[in-house]
């Protein structure tokens, strides 16, 4: 499965530090723009216009002809005992203190100021400050905050590169084919070819790492064939004594020669279908249109004789006829597992089998099995309490579940405590045609 960008890779995880240090970056620059305005406005002009009054005054009290301030950015009017014609109308109501007020399309600072019965009114022009705050202030910022945004992405781009090879090398991993049960040596490309020394050790370790678990699949597979096939003599020999036996005492020794009939026909079903999966992942099976109601109504006809002796009645209810383009051999074993299943947990009652469309069923009224149980099943060699004095060696719904994951297969058990179990297999490419 290819590998998706998702809110857990490294990349995207490098993607978003990236956007937040952008982030962080202009909220403290506007913080900072914020707050040299404030500081601009409430204390440094403040105390211009302070400073401003205070010397008029001085220089008035000295001289009562000096003239009012009148700058390029300032100007002044002055009200004496409470004669306020010359005032402009919206400074008249104005008392001591920094104020904005709407003038002439602008809004100003405009600083009163009292001393003894007249009052100074000075306006600030701040847009010619402005404008120098922002040649000389503004500018200088935003050239930072490039500088700043540049080095952050210089980071982003060398801490992508420095990621990059590990993010390539978990994708060959998760996109190499395991699931023949071969092994193959990673593709790693241009990976192999960097000179980075942790990425070195990440590939070598990798190696090393494939090599013996394929030595250990290896192993495994020949021990399984190797095993397998040694078993199949004392099989036969078990097979001929039985039936030596069964010709030597009739009648007399019927049900524990069909016991032990049962228990050789499992242990060579068993060993078959080791040698299947040890072949198949050796290699591919040879597949073929391969017909599911011939099938079940063979392994049925089995097991009605190894089973005779147990009150079980057998119910198949075909809507048509399905097949499936699979292994014969493959199909053989998962029916065979389920239908034995079903023999070997129901102690009397009926089996129920359903062909449908796209798959079929197997339903018995056996013993069943709990939640706790059901979670277990497909774990090798379990077995539940109830079921231990049951024929079987607790590895039959592991196959079922193996095979079906092989060939992509959906596998569905619904079971209830002392009602009995359900098992449903669906082939997604069946062919169906109704009688």
């Amino acid at each position: 499965m290819k590998q998706q960008l998702s809110s857990n890779t490294l990349q995207r995880k490098l993607v978003k530090v990236f956007l937040i240090q952008i982030a962080l970056i202009s909220l403290v620059t506007l913080a900072g723009i914020y707050a040299a305005k404030f500081t601009l406005e409430g204390i440094l002009v403040r105390a211009a216009l302070q400073g401003e009054a205070e010397y008029f005054w001085q220089m008035r009290d000295a001289d009562p002809e000096f003239a009012l301030p009148n700058t390029m950015n300032l100007q002044s009017y002055m009200m004496v005992a409470g004669d306020n014609s010359l005032i402009p109308e919206p400074l008249k109501d104005l008392s001591p203190g920094m104020h904005r007020v709407p003038i002439n399309g602008l809004v100003p600072i405009v600083f009163v100021d009292d001393h003894s019965d007249q009052r100074l009114f000075l306006i600030f022009d701040e847009v010619k400050v402005s404008r120098l705050a922002l040649v000389f202030g503004i500018m200088p910022l935003a050239g930072v905050l490039v500088v700043l945004y540049l080095l952050a992405w210089f980071a982003y781009r060398q801490s992508h590169k420095a990621v990059s090879p590990v993010v390539r090398l978990a994708r060959a991993v998760s996109e190499a084919d395991f699931k023949d049960g071969h092994l193959p040596r990673l593709d790693l490309g241009e990976i192999r070819d960097i000179t980075d020394e942790e990425v070195a050790s990440l590939v070598s370790a990798l190696d090393r790492f494939t090599d013996r678990l394929d030595s250990f699949v290896e192993r495994e597979r020949n021990f399984t064939r190797d095993a397998s096939h040694e078993l199949r003599t004392p099989i036969a020999v078990l097979r001929s004594a039985l039936e030596v036996i069964e010709r030597k005492y009739g009648d007399s020794a019927s049900p524990q020669v069909n016991r032990m009939y049962r228990t050789l026909y499992d242990m060579e079903a068993l060993i078959e279908t080791l040698l299947i999966l040890a072949r198949e992942q050796g290699q591919s099976l040879p597949q073929q249109r391969v017909n599911i109601n011939d099938l079940i109504a063979s392994e049925l006809e089995t097991l009605r004789i190894i089973y005779h002796d147990k009150p079980i009645t057998v119910n198949v209810e075909e809507a048509g006829m399905l097949s499936v383009n699979a292994p014969e051999r493959v199909v053989q074993i998962l029916i065979s597992n389920l239908l034995r299943n079903a023999f070997n947990y129901t102690p009397r009652g009926s089996i129920n089998i359903r062909v449908r469309s796209d798959g079929f069923s197997v339903a018995d009224s056996g013993v069943g099995m709990n939640q706790e149980q059901m979670n277990q099943v497909f774990k090798p060699f379990y077995r539940a309490e109830q079921q231990r004095q049951s024929n079987g060696h607790g590895i039959g719904m592991t196959i079922v579940k193996r095979l079906c994951n092989r060939y992509d297969w959906s596998l569905r058990l619904s079971s209830k405590m002392g009602e009995g179990t359900e098992v449903s297999v669906h082939f997604p490419s069946a062919q169906f045609s109704a009688d």
